[in-house]
């Protein structure tokens, strides 16, 4: 992944337009980045549900549910950390969406309070096919989470 995608995506980001036009153009342009069967999205936390429901993103269909710990998405959120998932095989309790996933990143994005409001995730079909992008990527959910998410 080019370094030069954080500008496109802050003009995106910054430019006229809804939240959701917006994100799902950030989206685009990642998995873009990463290749045909990458998937980039957002899972938004429901506080009623205390689930985390999918939320805008790029790719094949995914897991609509993802409870407060469970697979990686469950498990950053719980630990309020970014983690990165070289190998899914690997992961204790990993949820398969896409049997084409083979690595997996996940952002936390955390409000003002320090409550996670959503977590960035992006997949890739390659083993450790994110490995180097993981600075970038990190930056990328910085972006997203100034933004602020509704």
């Amino acid at each position: 992944m080019d370094k030069s995608i954080i500008e496109s995506i802050k003009a995106e980001l910054n430019g006229k337009g809804n939240f959701l036009a917006k994100i799902l153009n950030t989206f685009a342009m990642v998995k873009e980045e990463l290749g045909e069967h990458s998937w980039v999205g957002l899972y938004l936390y429901d506080s009623m549900g205390k689930v985390f429901n999918l939320g805008p993103f790029q790719g094949s269909p995914a897991c609509e549910e993802i409870a407060p710990g469970k697979g990686v998405v469950g498990a950053c959120a719980l630990a309020k950390e970014t983690l990165y998932v070289p190998d899914v095989r690997e992961f204790p309790g990993y949820i398969s969406c896409d049997a084409r996933a083979k690595s997996e990143a996940v952002f936390p994005l955390i409000d003002e309070n320090g409550n996670v409001i959503g977590v960035f995730d992006i997949d890739h079909p390659e083993y450790n096919g994110l490995e180097k992008d993981l600075p970038i990527l990190q930056e990328i959910a910085n972006l997203i989470a100034g933004i602020g998410i509704n």
